[in-house]
């Protein structure tokens, strides 16, 4: 039967909260073009506009994966403590279990 550590889950889920709030740090520093292109003057003649537009899309699709990945972390530390919750609650179930078989 294994054997769980709530100290060490407890650590880790505090860990993946780190690794969650550094992806939302580096989601706000992806902000995409600002000012002056860094391409220069690449442009379509008939649409001006589509560099602009194409660097903004995967702007919006990297900050969208940004999302995705806080996400799945927040949900990750979320799983690991309502582990530690479920497995102090069994523990605690079994030795009252215990001590009431034991008074018996």
């Amino acid at each position: 039967m294994p054997v769980y550590d709530a100290e060490s889950m407890r650590s880790t889920a505090g860990k993946v909260d780190g690794i969650a709030d550094r992806i939302a740090e580096d989601k706000a520093k992806l902000r995409g073009v600002e000012g002056e292109s860094p391409f220069g003057e690449v442009e379509d003649t008939d649409d001006p506009e589509r560099v602009d537009d194409a660097l903004g899309s995967f702007t919006s699709g990297m900050q969208a994966e940004f999302d995705a990945a806080h996400q799945h972390m927040t949900e990750a530390s979320g799983a690991l403590r309502n582990a530690i919750a479920a497995m102090s609650e069994a523990d605690a179930q079994a030795a009252s279990n215990l001590t009431m078989r034991g008074e018996a």
